[in-house]
């Protein structure tokens, strides 16, 4: 019983650090791979900076992604200096600009990620489309190194232009389009956010799964059939020594009731009789058959004598089978 709860703490053992550690490789796999190679910086500054929208054209209620890209020489520009400010009026970065960081042996990347949107009523336009145009991004940074480079300084990135259609297309007189035509850009949809990492989700399901999986294990190796206890001996019955028919019927005549009729002594009689006979006491014999055939029905006195001189030949007869010693 101990040996089988030791397998079952072991199992749960081995199937929780199962979990523990299939948790922490999809915590901190990161894909494989390595990062890409090292950017380069050509400006003689020692910082490049550069904007870019993820596409030049959408229709009106789209979002864009805007990034701006900055690469410097640490050697010269101080990386944890950069600022970037932007203004993309009439058109709103929606949520918190996302910042990535990527460190090389001499040069340090940062990109600044922002979700525009315009949704009011002056981004409309009466015509098919119309081109919008972001002020350039500031970008501020302290350089390193003698008077000359030291200090705060500011380099502009300018963004390309942005060509903002309308949804719906007035028609047109050259033309014999329907008199109703809608545009759609259903690409352009801001990318999905989560409270939790995906990763992080299915760490926690998979440990779950596992959890739930040796639990099943341990109840149904807790709720399987155990092997019956091999029964009790039974103990040797007590063997009740039997009485010889002969020793039953002297008893008979010893008894004094009389029960039915006295049948019971006459047949006590007749069996005396018989091992009278057999033993070689005939006379006594024939007196055991004559009161077993009486008329009378034989008293206590005689059946009681008869017994007792019956007994001393049935003695005498045993001690001369017995074996010598």
């Amino acid at each position: 019983m101990r040996v089988g709860r030791d397998r079952l703490l072991a199992g749960i053992g081995l199937a929780a650090l199962g979990a523990l550690g299939a948790i922490l490789v999809v915590l901190f796999w990161n894909g494989g791979g390595s990062p890409g190679p090292e950017p380069t910086v050509s400006s003689p500054a020692g910082i490049d900076a550069y904007a870019d929208l993820d596409r030049y054209k959408v229709h009106f209620g789209d979002t864009v992604t805007a990034r701006v890209e900055v690469t410097v020489d640490r050697s010269r520009v101080d990386p944890d200096s950069i600022r970037v400010n932007t203004n993309f009026a009439p058109w709103k970065a929606e949520g918190t600009p996302q910042v990535r960081r990527r460190d090389g042996s001499s040069t340090t990347y940062l990109e600044t990620t922002y979700t525009l949107s315009c949704l009011e009523s002056f981004c409309l336009t009466e015509e098919a489309a119309s081109v919008e145009t972001f002020r350039a991004a500031r970008v501020t940074f302290t350089g390193r190194g003698g008077s000359a480079a030291a200090g705060t300084h500011i380099v502009r990135a300018t963004w390309p232009d942005l060509l903002v259609t309308a949804r719906y297309a007035p028609p047109s007189a050259s033309t014999s389009q329907p008199p109703t035509s809608w545009q759609a850009n259903l690409v352009s949809l801001p990318a999905a956010s989560y409270r939790l990492d995906p990763w992080v989700i299915v760490a926690l399901l998979l440990g779950g799964a596992v959890l739930l999986a040796a639990a099943a294990v341990a109840l149904v190796l807790r709720r399987r059939p155990r092997p019956a206890p091999s029964p009790a001996p039974i103990p040797a019955a007590r063997r009740v020594p039997m009485i010889a028919p002969l020793e039953y019927a002297l008893a008979l005549l010893e008894d004094p009731t009389r029960v039915n009729g006295s049948g019971d002594q006459r047949r006590a009689l007749e069996l005396v009789a018989d091992g009278l006979l057999v033993h070689g006491d005939g006379a006594l014999g024939r007196i055991a058959r004559a009161l077993a055939w009486s008329r009378p029905v034989p008293k206590i006195e005689e059946t009681s004598g008869l017994a007792r001189k019956a007994r001393a030949v049935f003695g005498r007869r045993e001690e001369a089978d017995a074996p010598a010693v």
